[in-house]
């Protein structure tokens, strides 16, 4: 049985063909909301081979688009040959360019120095919008293509089956959505939202997704 690893020190190549072959994402909500009403472009973090950011390039979304791996961005230049793509890490990142929109699907902002990193590129009035892996979900079972091979507070060792029989290996960070504002705090935001996906209650949800902004200073405070 053939496997994968998500190793941004050391890209695997197979890691990039497997995302490549799986099929787009035909949900785009609530990644296309959110993108509709923020001023273009939209800084995509995690990028990958497209299998969102294509669905919503056709939908009409301008896009940024950053991964570490570069056999993932050889493939989406390709898929989006107009689209401004980066080669770079999350955390090391800095484009010196602010951005009204920052999305992060696919359980990446999951620690500060990401989560500092998309600070950064934020405007005043900026948002950020990440999805996470539910800890929740995952201690209680996950799934009949998750097995999760350990678990504790801090982190999770899952093995991940796809249609093609590959498995991919992952060690997972883990932020438990209780812990969200503590975490959003670390880099000087605030919640707006925390859902899970549609039709499921937070607690049971595979993934959640977090919608925040910057804190207001004081100065920037409306007076009564």
């Amino acid at each position: 049985m053939p496997t994968v690893r998500d190793d941004p020190e050391s890209p695997d190549p197979g890691f990039a063909e497997l995302y490549a072959s799986l099929p787009d994402e035909t949900r785009l909500e609530p990644w296309l909301g959110w993108a509709k009403t923020a001023s273009p472009p939209v800084l995509y973090l995690g990028v990958g081979t497209g299998r969102l950011a294509a669905p919503l390039a056709r939908a009409g979304v301008e896009l940024i688009g950053v991964d570490s791996h570069p056999g993932m961005l050889e493939r989406l230049r390709v898929r989006l040959p107009g689209t401004e793509l980066v080669e770079g890490r999350i955390e090391d990142l800095d484009l010196r360019r602010q951005f009204d929109l920052v999305i992060v699907p696919s359980n990446i902002l999951c620690t500060v120095e990401r989560l500092r990193a998309a600070a950064r590129h934020l405007t005043a009035a900026g948002r950020l919008a990440f999805q996470l892996m539910n800890p929740h979900w995952l201690a209680a079972g996950a799934s009949r293509d998750v097995r999760v091979r350990s678990l504790n507070r801090a982190e999770a060792r899952i093995d991940v089956a796809y249609p093609n029989g590959t498995v991919q290996e992952a060690l997972v960070p883990l932020l438990w959505p209780e812990e969200i504002d503590d975490f959003l705090g670390q880099a000087g935001l605030r919640l707006l939202s925390l859902d899970g996906e549609p039709d499921a209650e937070l607690a049971e949800s595979p993934t959640f997704y977090a919608l925040s902004s910057k804190r207001l200073r004081r100065a920037q405070i409306p007076s009564t």
